[in-house]
């Protein structure tokens, strides 16, 4: 047996060194992530200077300078943009709600249907005391 048979560098016993199968060749891997990063990079910059000249274009053919809309719009298509410490939509709502619930008035006045306030209502059903035509 020579001396090469147990090389842990993978030399093959012809004294020529061979790489295994399980090691990575490092420079390839970051050379190949550096090309990536300047493709990505020279991307990002043509189209930011795409979308500068085109918007150019559409504000000299319109004739107007584009301006964002305001961030104070409540709704900016279907999206809420009301900031939550201004939001007074859901104290009125309460209030709406809370008039009914605990008011009496008319559902159907043609069929005589009413409602009173739930808390009476509540009280009423746990008594045994139901409304006419309810089911038994």
């Amino acid at each position: 047996m020579s001396g090469h048979d147990n090389n842990p560098h993978g030399n093959d016993q012809h004294g020529q060194g061979h790489k295994s199968e399980d090691e990575i060749a490092y420079g390839k891997v970051i050379g190949v992530g550096a090309v990536s990063l300047v493709i990505f990079a020279l991307s990002t910059v043509w189209a930011a200077v795409i979308l500068s000249r085109e918007t150019k274009k559409v504000e000299d053919a319109v004739g107007v300078t584009y301006r964002p809309l305001k961030v104070e719009q409540d709704e900016i298509g279907i999206v809420d943009q009301i900031p939550f410490a201004s939001d007074k939509r859901l104290p009125r709502w309460k209030a709406e709600h809370a008039a009914k619930l605990n008011g009496y008035g008319w559902v159907d006045r043609a069929k005589g249907v009413a409602h009173i306030p739930i808390e009476r209502a509540m009280d009423a059903v746990a008594g045994g005391t139901l409304p006419a035509g309810a089911p038994r």
